[in-house]
């Protein structure tokens, strides 16, 4: 009994060892970016890693020479209207996959879970001539619609997932009282989709905020720019400035934290009702 026990305390400290060891491979890359974005430019590699004297001198160099405030807003109108979008149609698409039997439910479906094998590269080339041709390149209008497009198959994958959970009584009952079927979605399971709709939220939210090769791509103005490619603007062909570009990488993580601040309760009901399940 006592080997048993052991056994059992001697395994539990090796995973919570691995675990911790896990942690913090995880979380040195951000304890490294936010250390570096408060050293002067000399001192990242070769001075100490904890500095003496904690600058701003990056911040103010970011706020004052990059404009990074003008891509913040950019990249902020961006995100939340292609999220808003994204929740509006994935949420009604995948309420009619999950509660509504049509012809051809299955196969259209299936079809959407295939264009998720679809790599980001191969798209590229199509939307930009798509783009060009609705007039729409170089415009934050054209890149939200392909955020939205693009995000939409996985988003409804997901909100069918966690419909499918909610049980059909509920629907029954309340076209049974004469509610019809788009009440029945609005006012009785949609409420129920709060989990769902903070899971989308976060992955979309996350995907969009960070994205750089379609906003690279379809963004030609400096004034249009948004959050990603301005960063990747501080790495130079012979040098960089290692200490804006953490600073200017710092400052664009603290939106996807609050974010997930905000929505952490919901996003773990998410995945434990079976949001992402298939």
């Amino acid at each position: 009994m006592n080997t048993r026990r052991l056994d059992r305390l001697l395994g539990e400290l090796l995973r919570n060892l691995l675990l911790f060891l896990i942690l913090i491979l995880t979380i040195f890359p951000l304890v490294w970016m936010v250390i570096n974005s408060f050293k002067k430019r000399a001192g990242i590699f070769a001075g100490p890693f904890w500095p003496k004297k904690f600058i701003l001198d990056n911040y103010r160099f970011v706020l004052e020479n990059l404009h990074i405030g003008n891509y913040f807003l950019n990249t902020a109108l961006v995100t939340a209207v292609s999220i808003l979008l994204i929740l509006m149609f994935s949420t009604m698409a995948g309420y009619s996959f999950a509660k509504i039997k049509f012809p051809g439910r299955n196969i259209i479906f299936l079809a959407l879970i295939a264009s998720l094998t679809i790599p980001p590269q191969v798209t590229l080339i199509p939307l930009f001539l798509m783009l060009k041709e609705m007039s729409l390149l170089d415009s934050l209008t054209g890149l939200i619609l392909s955020y939205t497009g693009l995000s939409m198959a996985f988003s409804i994958f997901l909100m069918r997932a966690f419909f499918m959970t909610i049980p059909d009584v509920l629907r029954e009952s309340a076209i049974i009282d004469g509610a019809s079927e788009f009440t029945a979605f609005w006012k009785i399971i949609l409420p129920l989709a709060k989990p769902g709709i903070a899971t989308v939220t976060i992955f979309q939210f996350v995907t969009i905020w960070n994205e750089f090769m379609y906003a690279a791509t379809f963004i030609l103005s400096s004034e249009k720019r948004t959050l990603q490619p301005a960063i990747r603007s501080l790495v130079g062909r012979y040098s960089t400035d290692w200490g804006a570009l953490c600073a200017s990488m710092f400052l664009a993580v603290i939106p996807i934290l609050i974010t997930f601040l905000i929505l952490q309760k919901q996003f773990i009901k998410g995945l434990t009702a079976g949001a992402i399940k298939g």
